[in-house]
């Protein structure tokens, strides 16, 4: 049986490690895309103001979908790190 050389063994390990990276990243983004719109959210949990499911918290942070600054924005739960759902935010031009 022949020895692969450190530097392609350490190529081949880093090129696979990015690939696994990329693949988590495309998956949390094909997640956050998947959320359901606010008025939706609370019709399914009954909800008049936006809960947590999971922890009940009504403290949650919002970040955009592709970007900072991006309209369509994900609400997440800050106690427990939870998705809840998405809407898009009005741009001011």
């Amino acid at each position: 049986m022949t020895e692969v050389p450190f530097p392609i063994l350490v190529a081949a390990i880093f090129l696979f490690g990015c690939l696994a990276v990329l693949h988590m990243h495309r998956r949390q983004q094909e997640a956050q895309r998947a959320l359901p719109q606010r008025d939706a959210y609370l019709a399914t949990h009954h909800q008049q103001t936006p809960a947590c499911t999971r922890c009940a918290s009504t403290d949650t942070r919002e970040f955009g979908l592709d970007e900072g600054e991006d309209p369509r924005r994900i609400v997440a739960c800050v106690k427990c790190d939870r998705l809840m759902y998405q809407y898009r935010r009005e741009t001011k031009d």
